[in-house]
């Protein structure tokens, strides 16, 4: 089926918002914008992990403020999560999506220390305008 050209510009508009959604939950999480952070989830998005699950901004951002000490550094600066490799699928106002992370955290010296690498897997959801996480599930594939 040929796309139109608005329809192939809506496409590219998404992908790139979407991949703004991935770069803007790992600035907010490394920049402990905990607030920020929970909002890039859908009114009824859900977060789960290792670490545990919630659902609902409210609900998302308690959750990952509990991992301050434990799966996060509590001070900004500290430690840090690189994106990569997005895969993203699009239909309509729904995507799903993986995500490959690292996380880095700074070691003696000052000198990075890798910690764990892994991916997420995301369905996606285009709310009231932009994309949002509807479902993400992290899972560590390698660690130190």
């Amino acid at each position: 089926m040929t796309q139109t050209l608005e329809e192939r510009v809506q496409r590219l508009e998404d992908l790139v918002a979407i991949q703004r959604l991935f770069h803007d939950y790992r600035r907010f999480l490394d920049g402990k914008e905990f607030e920020s952070y929970s909002h890039l989830f859908a009114k009824d998005g859900q977060f789960g992990g290792a670490a545990g699950s919630g659902k609902g901004p409210a609900a998302i951002r308690e959750l990952v403020t509990g991992m301050l000490g434990t799966f996060l550094r509590e001070t900004r600066g500290d430690d840090f999560h690189i994106v990569a490799n997005e895969v993203v699928d699009l239909d309509g106002d729904r995507a799903t999506a993986e995500v490959t992370w690292a996380y880095v955290v700074r070691g003696a010296d000052d000198a990075p220390q890798l910690l764990k690498l892994g991916h997420y897997n995301d369905e996606l959801i285009r709310e009231d305008g932009r994309w949002k996480f509807w479902r993400r599930s992290g899972a560590t594939d390698l660690s130190a």
